[in-house]
């Protein structure tokens, strides 16, 4: 496409690839966690520390193997650097997204979906994911996404509301064995 005021430059975007992280991956989660971090800052009203980063509690916990059932995948586009996703158990049972980020400039080219899409499919079962709902754009995306892994077959409800923060909005779907979504 090319360039207008209207519509600035996309880096490539495809293929798009996971790639399992490890704790030796300590930066490039750790900055990717502070990018992150600060998109979310919008929406829950938090500051970064004094040394002006921000806490990130499902990074830091992965990096201390507190829960040694999360994993984290790299997600490359075109093989750049284009984000991270991790997953954790749920409490109530599967597996859960703790953690979806995809750098500013690739957003809105399928490569989140994709990568999302991908790694749920690693892991057929009951999948819980958490987001905010006054985030702009992020339900539809995750409805879409869930709509994807299992048809009509997915429930949106809000959680309760912590002291802290706004409450998050949670999907709910159980993804087939078989790859293919029942009628």
């Amino acid at each position: 496409m090319p360039w207008t005021a209207a519509t600035p430059p996309r880096p490539p975007s495809r293929p798009v690839e996971l790639r399992p992280m490890t704790r030796s991956d300590r930066a490039v989660l750790g900055n990717l966690g502070q990018l992150y971090r600060h998109d979310l800052s919008e929406f829950y009203g938090v500051m970064p520390n004094d040394d002006g980063s921000f806490n990130n509690r499902p990074v830091d916990l992965f990096f201390a193997e507190a829960v040694p059932e999360t994993r984290a995948w790299l997600i490359t586009a075109a093989g750049s650097t284009a984000g991270f996703v991790m997953t954790t158990p749920d409490p109530a049972g599967g597996l859960a997204i703790a953690s979806f980020f995809v750098v500013r400039a690739l957003r809105r080219t399928g490569v989140g979906f994709e990568a999302a899409t991908r790694v749920i499919a690693m892991f057929p079962g009951r999948w819980t994911i958490g987001f905010q709902r006054y985030n702009p754009g992020v339900e539809r995306f995750w409805s879409r996404v869930a709509t994807e892994m299992a048809g009509d077959r997915w429930e949106i409800h809000d959680g309760p509301v912590p002291d802290s923060r706004p409450p998050d909005t949670f999907i709910t779907f159980t993804t087939p064995v078989s790859g293919i979504i029942p009628a």
